[in-house]
């Protein structure tokens, strides 16, 4: 690690604690590093133009939960707020830090008002997270029991795609392994803000496993399935075709620049979860003016079609998007405006995503920000407790929730967990680095693959010129050829080579025998024989 990132690690100090509420829903965008003295009271992030509100009903109970680092030495309030951020009511009780969930009775009656979350550490710094709520004397209607995502039936919420939990109140990209395709498994996250995802089968990747790069294995990597034999040591790569960076004693990157694209291979010891985040080196403080969160227009995945057409952005950048003048005028942080890929192999299948970081806050998947996934390729295993991650990817950005690899050096920022992906994205096994992802590897190979006279693949191309020979008969004679004895073939005395042909001569065309001319030859002294008998 080069002397200047060291420094910037030891002079910016990595706090873990943070966070953000799972029910009632955060304010979007679900950040949880919101500190108080670097954001704006009392959220820390602006009021959204369109804030979704969760429904409290006076006297009922609700269990409002959280998730948080596994070890803060924090504890924790819950106080509802007013529009003008003064408290309307404070929660009784002090929640420690092992508990993510607390259960509530709200007694003051309170619209467009807000629930708040405070942790606060012993040193004295707060952390918060807030919700959008109504709290109303009127009788549950019975959308509000589904948290407006779900209809009730039989007592139980039936809850609508992407969500889940006995009121529909957390978010899921799946219910069950039907809806992970191509032999994907939908796996609980239970402390992660997105409570199931589906894991993919070898080579699929995508919110469903519907995603596939369309290769076949070659020399460098096995693009359709492993090959234990041909790439060790995991079977998956050849260690040739790539730069290696070491970023540790134990955890390694492989990269390599194919034509337009980068291809990223992370070797990391773990077995749970590893991330690898990158920026440019120079990058100005104002990149955490995205996202806009000051737009009064809304988001633009809430538009309808002809909104869309009409939108054009704003020529003003917002005024501080939450932050306080010391949180936006401070030095870059190594987790901030970067553009983050995230990933975790479990029992063989792999959950991959591109994310984006805004803060020290957990990486968020480029879509809350009405991004895109970029990856066009993605595959992973795991052999002898590590993690073999790789995800291939356009050198170029292609919105503001992405940054190049290359051409040039680029700051990189990489992480690994010890417990299951989601707890904590940003683990103590961590390191800054300033590499070069997108470089040419040349490597050449002495013997290749013999192409098959068979119509099979070779080198991912089809035998074409085999499929346009004409079939050809054979036709079997009475004689049957017997090999040689090995004793003849000791005693075979080798033909002599005939003699070169000379420039002179041509190459016959005759039809003949080639022995016609000794036949000739025997005629005519047998001719001249009788001749002199009878003559």
């Amino acid at each position: 690690m080069s002397c200047s990132v060291f420094l910037l690690l030891m002079a910016v100090p990595y706090v873990i604690s943070s966070v953000l509420l799972t029910y009632p829903q955060a304010r979007f965008p679900p950040l949880d590093y919101l500190p108080d003295d670097l954001t704006m009271p009392p959220c820390g992030v602006p009021k959204p133009t369109k804030p979704f509100y969760t429904t409290f009903h006076i006297g009922e109970s609700y269990n409002v939960s959280w998730i948080t680092p596994s070890s803060s030495n924090s504890t924790y309030r819950i106080r509802l707020v007013d529009s003008d951020g003064l408290t309307v009511e404070q929660l009784p009780g002090v929640i420690t830090e092992t508990e993510t969930f607390q259960n509530i009775k709200l007694r003051s009656p309170c619209e467009q008002c807000m629930l708040l979350i405070e942790q606060v550490m012993q040193n004295g710094k707060v952390f918060r997270s807030c919700a959008d709520v109504n709290v109303v004397r009127a009788s549950v209607k019975s959308d509000e029991q589904c948290s407006q995502r779900g209809s009730m039936m039989n007592a139980t919420c039936q809850c609508e795609s992407g969500f889940t939990g006995n009121q529909c109140q957390y978010f899921a990209q799946c219910e069950t392994n039907d809806d992970c395709l191509n032999g994907g498994m939908c796996v609980d996250q239970p402390e992660s803000l997105i409570k199931k995802r589906c894991f993919c089968s070898y080579g699929f990747f995508g919110q469903r496993c519907d995603q596939k790069f369309n290769s076949q294995n070659d020399h460098c990597f096995a693009y359709d399935e492993p090959v234990a034999a041909d790439l060790p040591p995991y079977g998956m790569f050849n260690p040739r075709c790539y730069q290696r960076h070491d970023l540790s004693a134990n955890d390694r990157i492989y990269s390599r620049r194919v034509e337009n694209e980068v291809e990223v291979i992370l070797d990391f010891d773990t077995q749970n979860w590893l991330s690898l985040g990158w920026r440019p080196t120079e990058l100005s403080t104002s990149c955490r003016l995205f996202p806009i969160l000051e737009d009064t227009r809304g988001r633009i995945s809430e538009m309808d079609q002809m909104a869309r057409r009409e939108f054009v952005a704003k020529p003003v950048m917002p005024k501080n998007n939450g932050f306080t003048e010391l949180g936006l005028k401070s030095s870059l942080h190594p987790m901030d405006c970067v553009d983050v890929i995230m990933a975790s192999v479990r029992n063989g299948r792999l959950f991959i995503s591109d994310f984006y970081s805004r803060d020290r806050s957990r990486p968020l998947e480029d879509y809350w920000y009405d991004g895109e996934m970029s990856l066009s390729a993605a595959y992973g295993t795991q052999q002898d407790g590590r993690s073999i991650v790789m995800f291939r990817r356009e050198l170029r950005e292609f919105e503001p929730t992405d940054h190049p690899l290359g051409p040039n050096e680029i700051l990189i920022v990489w992480s690994k967990g010890d417990t299951q992906m989601g707890s904590s994205f940003q683990g103590t096994n961590r390191g800054v680095e300033k590499l070069k992802l997108a470089e040419t590897v040349n490597v050449t190979f002495e013997q290749q693959p013999k192409i098959s006279a068979t119509n099979e693949l070779a080198f991912g191309v089809k035998n074409v010129v085999h499929d346009r020979l004409e079939p050809m008969t054979v036709v079997s004679t009475s004689t049957t050829y017997q090999p040689p004895s090995e004793t003849s073939k000791m005693h075979q005395i080798p033909t002599p080579e005939p003699p070169p042909r000379t420039s002179s001569e041509s190459p016959t065309t005759s039809t003949e025998p080639e022995n016609s001319g000794n036949q000739n030859f025997s005629f005519s002294i047998i001719l001249a024989l009788l001749i002199a008998i009878f003559y």
